[in-house]
């Protein structure tokens, strides 16, 4: 068996128990009644995630200058990826590169669409730092003694961790550390056995990330509407609690948005995040004050959503992208609408 397959087979198993593990352990019939009693009203949920896929196409077409790519192209190459990220095994990261293969089928070169997917990674990434750090900072204030919590604290130091983290890469492209790197630059001479083209292939990525970085407009833009991103991604929490008749406070579901999607992000191997996100969401639930079976719901409110808009997405890419011919779509979205009612029936 091939290496890769082999690996992938080992983290769904590991994903696989450990979702058994969090459903024995915190997860209970409750759960699932919550799910059930309210299952006309989860559409809601998925209709609340389209301003969130807005927010990050926008925030991605920030800095693209390449006017063939349209909003509504940027729209739906963002939904794509997001929901390959969701099903594909390597997880989110494969969603990423998926980005850059569209953004290159709809007219930008390879280096333009690369850098601004790369740019914006950083700027997501530093949008969810302080949207967490800020959101952490007014639970914390209803909290004195939060310096005794080792929860707070550990909480804290991931958030310092993700900070330092994102001004050592701004550091790195504002420098151009690829050239020192390479030795073509004095202060490092490091040698590196590489073939011209690969060469020139860094060097251009190098540069493309640089003029990004050197627009501070264009970065403002861009961190404040992913900001936006993040807080319609808490919305979805917001209205999901609503929908099962619980209570929170909306820096409470702030805070659980930005830190599920930083554990799902670190622990990007476990195929669809199985097992991760249910446990993210169990333990960051538990520190705002919402019981096991709630926070449970969350998650399982989660992923249906992430199903309902993430198979018609994968259907979109193989059928406007790849081609796959009309009457085999209409087959995979019967078999999609039937499996919807029949999960929910």
């Amino acid at each position: 068996m091939n290496l890769k397959y082999f690996k992938f087979f080992i983290f769904f198993f590991i994903g696989i128990f450990l979702f058994k593990w969090v459903y024995d352990f915190f997860g209970s019939a409750e759960s699932i009644e919550l799910i059930k009693e309210n299952k006309s009203k989860l559409f809601l949920i998925i209709l609340i995630h389209i301003p969130t896929l807005f927010f990050d196409a926008i925030a991605w077409k920030v800095f693209i200058k390449n006017v063939n790519l349209s909003i509504l192209w940027s729209f739906i190459i963002t939904w794509v990826s997001q929901a390959s990220g969701k099903f594909f095994p390597t997880g989110t990261i494969t969603g990423e590169f998926i980005r850059i293969y569209l953004g290159m089928k709809k007219g930008l070169s390879f280096y333009e669409s690369s850098s601004t997917v790369f740019a914006d990674l950083v700027i997501a990434t530093f949008s969810l730092f302080l949207i967490a750090f800020f959101s952490l900072l007014v639970v914390l204030s209803e909290n004195i003694n939060f310096l005794n919590d080792d929860k707070s604290l550990y909480i804290l130091l991931s958030l310092l961790i993700l900070f330092f983290g994102c001004l050592l890469f701004y550091f790195f492209i504002k420098k151009r550390l690829i050239r020192y790197i390479l030795g073509l630059k004095k202060p490092l001479k490091v040698n590196f056995k590489l073939k011209r083209k690969s060469l020139k292939f860094l060097l251009k990525i190098d540069l493309s990330l640089y003029k990004i970085s050197t627009n501070k407009i264009n970065i403002f833009k861009a961190t404040l509407i992913r900001l936006l991103g993040w807080i319609s991604g808490a919305m979805e929490i917001y209205v999901f609690l609503w929908i099962i008749n619980v209570e929170a406070s909306f820096v409470d579901v702030i805070l659980i948005e930005a830190f599920t999607g930083l554990i799902r992000s670190v622990v990007f191997f476990i195929p669809a995040g199985l097992g991760i996100q249910e446990l993210a969401f169990v333990l960051i639930g538990n520190y705002v004050g919402l019981s096991d079976s709630v926070s449970f719901s969350m998650a399982l409110g989660r992923r249906i959503r992430e199903i309902a808009v993430g198979v018609p997405a994968i259907l979109t890419w193989f059928f406007i992208f790849e081609g796959i011919g009309r009457n085999n779509l209409l087959f995979c979205l019967y078999c999609y609408f039937y499996l919807n009612h029949f999960c929910l029936a």
